[in-house]
């Protein structure tokens, strides 16, 4: 028994859950952008894009969602904060928001491991079709290409 053991018990792993769809939306998307501990720019400016104009975010208070999200972040990690968003995740939307995921992790030209790995892990938590998310992956990779040529 240590000296810290009966006053002051060990600190358990927080727990996150969204509010709604929407919060749970920003928490995978923010999980994507913040995996590799280098948030870009560009990878905020995409994701203020989605925020700005995807219809899913209409008359709500994203930066009250984004608040919660940055704390649960800070406490948990991207995978968890993954894990404890997906069932909010309506199926009809599932594949759109996979996509963007896509799109927010390579916005900044740099296709880090560890945002790789997150996109595959995103791909299986959302129950995703699995040749269903390899075209998504390479239609993205290829819009990347040619915006990137131009």
């Amino acid at each position: 028994m240590g000296v810290f053991d009966k006053k002051y018990p060990k600190a358990t792993r927080a727990s996150y859950a969204p509010g709604n769809e929407q919060e749970a939306w920003i928490a995978i998307m923010h999980a994507c952008i913040a995996v590799d501990e280098d948030v870009a720019d560009e990878e905020l400016e995409e994701l203020a894009q989605a925020l700005a104009y995807k219809p899913i975010f209409e008359g709500h208070d994203v930066r009250e969602y984004y608040k919660a999200v940055l704390l649960a972040h800070a406490r948990i990690g991207s995978k968890q904060l993954i894990d404890n968003s997906v069932e909010y995740i309506s199926a009809e939307r599932k594949y759109d928001l996979f996509a963007l995921t896509i799109e927010l992790v390579l916005a900044d030209g740099v296709l880090a491991n560890k945002e790789e790995e997150l996109i595959s892990y995103i791909s299986s938590a959302l129950d995703l079709d699995e040749e269903t998310a390899r075209k998504i992956v390479d239609k993205r990779l290829q819009d990347y290409k040619n915006n990137s040529a131009l």
